[in-house]
């Protein structure tokens, strides 16, 4: 065979290979009823990609004319703080996905978002988010996607992976 449509056949191949490789997750909005019981809102929700470094979440809310998203996500530096404690990944300059106008309430003005690493024992907010799964009867997540707004989390999104 041909050396180069051997090179040429890896060459195609690389490229779909690294492209299963993303994590792909369905974020449903989940929030209390002011009792301390979880429900979760699917018509609400985050779809949200992360392949390596690029990170791109489709955020479908009521608050908002169209489907939102960031411009810019980024490791999270590690200043001490409980935001880098519980995210992996910030996420800032939020607009329209289509880049077109858009209008959505006031409260979303500069808001930014946190997404958190994989969740596993060692997690810190590993335990407070078992509780709230049991008793909820919500499926504990793969990871959490919060919206922040005046330095509060005002959406929090429990995140569950895709299966491609």
């Amino acid at each position: 065979m041909d050396i180069r449509a051997i090179l040429l056949a890896c060459l195609l191949v690389v490229p779909a290979t690294t492209s299963l490789a993303a994590e792909k997750y369905m974020c449903p909005l989940t929030s209390d009823d002011d009792n301390g019981v979880y429900k979760q809102d699917v018509g609400q929700y985050v779809a949200l990609s992360i392949d390596g470094s690029v990170v791109r979440p489709l955020i479908h809310i009521r608050d908002a004319s169209k489907d939102l998203t960031f411009a810019t996500c980024r490791d999270v530096a590690a200043d001490g703080s409980n935001f880098a404690g519980w995210f992996t990944t910030e996420c800032r300059r939020m607009h329209s996905a289509d880049g077109l106008s858009f209008t959505m309430e006031p409260y979303l003005i500069g808001a930014y978002a946190g997404i958190s690493p994989v969740i596993g024992k060692t997690y810190p907010m590993y335990g407070p988010i078992k509780v709230l799964s049991e008793k909820s009867h919500i499926k504990f997540p793969a990871r959490t996607f919060a919206i922040y707004a005046d330095r509060k989390p005002v959406h929090e999104f429990f995140c569950y992976a895709v299966n491609p």
